[in-house]
């Protein structure tokens, strides 16, 4: 390493060290990861405790607004006051780079991150999670810094952004992280009440790599003048600007002392009960594209209606092991009330617990379902979720867009409908436990290493400097759809990324579920490989009453020689392609036999006069077993006589 690289790690080391010795030496005391803390403050009521606090920066140093220069205040220096942070850090929404923390194998696969990049038709499902489908960011050439500035706007916090000091220390932007601090977890991202919290202001300061000031702008306590991202790698926070390049003053914090009480405390407006809205800027799910509904065509979960919140049915401990609710659900304590808090567990009980309201069901009033004439088949083949819960099935599946994927609850003039990456639902596929749920999808498209019958991916950055070496594309006429990249295009890319390969390795191109390679006569040759297969992932939201589930005008709503459970659909809008896809229709996606699905389905239209004959032929015995009977109690009667 050279001298100046050394002198520069160093100083950019010692302003990370200054901000966070103090906050460690109060760490490793009152935030241990022993779950038994005894030193912390506890209520144990159900009345809300009045969060009139003082504010601690990252030295665990008392703030007060007339500071100069005033320091941000640290979610895990003040919060962790009372609360056992290292432990919540440990919670679902906390520990992307944590698999093994939340649900012991990752838990049923869900939403993943997505990784786009338009200009090489990058669309990858990433995950840390280990769910099958997804790539980790460390596959992808992606580090924590990079990860947090791609995937933190719809984050309280935490995962990515709070690296041990050993990463930071590995890491190529490790000048960056002494400038911007870690991005902690965020208490008030879920907890405020009502407006205090501006999340959207949380991830404008993410993008401006002010990482240790988001939680402190968003709550509204202060406004930072300056941003991280144009500050330069020796920057001296103590130091006067540049009047040269007054840009590069970094990020500078102004108090309002109007949220200080005379003793220098904030009131914090907290909540346990977290409202609906605060869940919704993460996980709102909207369609988009033709025939797509107005927001107020559309009606809300039946349970959010009937005055219910998120947070009673996802519940969770200080651990912050959040429920998911899902059948099968592993609990990293093995809490057995957890089975009470999926939907069978909710309505119907269940039936392995000792406590006896458990045992019985009915949670918040929850109505029993009897399913009169309901063959019981379709409890172990099908979710409940199949049929009452996501938007009603029709021929095609349909395109929708989410907060993780696409911003959603950021304003922005440039997200239109056809804003990559494209999801597509409801599909209805088979679970890792074989049962069928409606779902959502995506087509993954990456360049990968062809390798023993194995694709990796090409890290992005390998990627986008193949392209940039490649010629110009031609000008797109911008009254045509944009299909994505050209054959010729695709073709170049092959074989400048083939220039980089080992003499193992075979540069593909993934996209459109086959993948792609060159030929030795510089053609394209497109061949099926699970990498290619589609990420899907379970829905279980917006439920619909029963009045609209699926069976509820007839079994034909599942069993018919149409039905979009079996031969829905699959395509991508505006795809000129999406008609040579290996999987077409849900049936194929699911393995299902379709001759047997048809006729199976075929049969449910003459079902009436299976009926009718079937009465007939009941009535038809009932007459002869009755002249039978007849004749044998006459007989009965003569011998009795005589």
């Amino acid at each position: 390493m050279s001298l100046r690289r050394r002198h520069d790690r160093a100083t950019a080391w010692l302003f990370m060290l200054s901000s966070a010795a103090g906050l460690c030496s109060m760490t490793t005391a009152a935030l241990g990861d022993d779950p038994e803390e005894p030193d912390l403050l506890q209520t144990d009521s159900r009345a809300p405790y009045v969060h009139r606090l003082t504010l601690y920066d990252h030295d665990g140093t008392a703030i007060s607004p007339d500071d100069e220069p005033a320091a941000p205040y640290s979610p895990r220096a003040t919060c962790g006051k009372c609360h056992p942070y290292a432990q919540i850090s440990h919670g679902w929404h906390f520990n992307a780079t944590d698999a093994s923390s939340a649900n012991g194998d990752g838990g049923r696969p869900g939403e993943p991150w997505i990784l786009v990049d338009e200009e090489t038709g990058t669309v990858v499902p990433v995950s840390s999670r280990g769910w099958p489908g997804t790539h980790t960011p460390e596959t992808l050439g992606l580090t924590n810094w990079q990860a947090v500035l791609r995937f933190s706007r719809h984050t309280p916090g935490g995962g990515f952004g709070e690296p041990t000091d050993e990463i930071i220390e590995d890491s190529p932007e490790f000048l960056r992280w002494g400038i911007s601090g870690r991005l902690e977890i965020d208490c008030m991202f879920c907890h405020s009440e009502g407006q205090q919290h501006d999340p959207a202001e949380a991830a404008s300061q993410i993008e401006k790599e002010n990482f240790k000031w988001a939680p402190t702008v968003a709550l509204g306590l202060a406004v930072v003048r300056g941003e991280a991202r144009l500050a330069p790698d020796d920057w001296d926070p103590l130091m006067p600007p540049n009047p040269d390049y007054p840009e590069q003053a970094g990020p500078s914090l102004i108090y309002d002392s109007t949220k200080f009480d005379p003793d220098n405390r904030v009131l914090f407006n907290i909540t346990r009960r977290v409202a609906p809205e605060r869940c919704y800027f993460c996980h709102t799910v909207r369609e988009v594209g033709p025939g797509s509904p107005e927001h107020w065509q559309t009606d809300q979960d039946v349970h959010l209606a009937a005055g219910l919140t998120c947070v009673d049915c996802h519940r969770h401990g200080l651990d912050h092991a959040i429920t998911r609710g899902y059948d099968g659900e592993v609990s990293p304590t093995s809490q057995p009330a957890r089975a009470t808090l999926t939907c069978r567990g909710c309505h119907l009980g269940d039936a392995g617990s000792d406590d006896v309201t458990a045992n019985l069901g009915g949670r918040h009033g929850a109505p029993n379902p009897l399913h009169p004439g309901l063959p019981t088949i379709h409890f172990s083949k099908l979710t409940c979720t199949t049929c009452h819960a996501g938007p009603w099935p029709g021929d095609d599946a349909r395109q929708y867009q989410t907060s993780m994927a696409h911003g959603l609850g950021l304003s922005t003039r440039d997200r239109n409908d056809q804003t990559p990456p494209e999801i597509i639902a409801p599909i209805f596929g088979r679970q890792p436990d074989g049962s069928i749920a409606p779902q959502r999808m995506i087509w993954p498209s990456f360049w990968g290493w062809l390798s023993d019958g194995e694709i990796r991916p090409i890290p992005l950055r390998t990627v986008q400097k193949a392209f940039r070496s490649l010629p110009s594309p031609p000008k797109k006429d911008e009254a045509a759809p944009d299909v994505g990249l050209s054959a010729d295009r695709i073709g170049q890319a092959l074989a400048a990324l083939q220039q980089k390969r080992t003499e193992q390795d075979e540069s593909v191109f993934v996209h459109d579920g086959r993948v792609h390679r060159q030929t030795s006569d510089g053609e394209l040759e497109a061949f099926e490989h699970p990498a290619a297969d589609p990420y899907r992932w379970s829905l279980a939201h917006d439920v619909r009453p029963a009045t609209q589930s699926l069976g509820i005008r007839e079994c034909t709503d599942c069993h018919a020689s149409d039905a979009p459970i079996y031969f829905g659909r699959i395509s991508q809008a505006g795809d000129p392609a999406a008609d040579e896809r290996p999987i077409r229709v849900m049936h194929e996606l699911r393995g299902d036999d379709p001759v047997l699905a048809w006729t199976w389905g075929l049969s449910f239209r003459f079902r009436p006069v299976f009926k009718l004959f079937g009465f007939l032929c009941a009535g038809f015995l009932a007459c002869v077993l009755a002249v039978y009977a007849s004749v044998g109690l006459r007989a009965l009667l003569r011998r009795a006589r005589y």
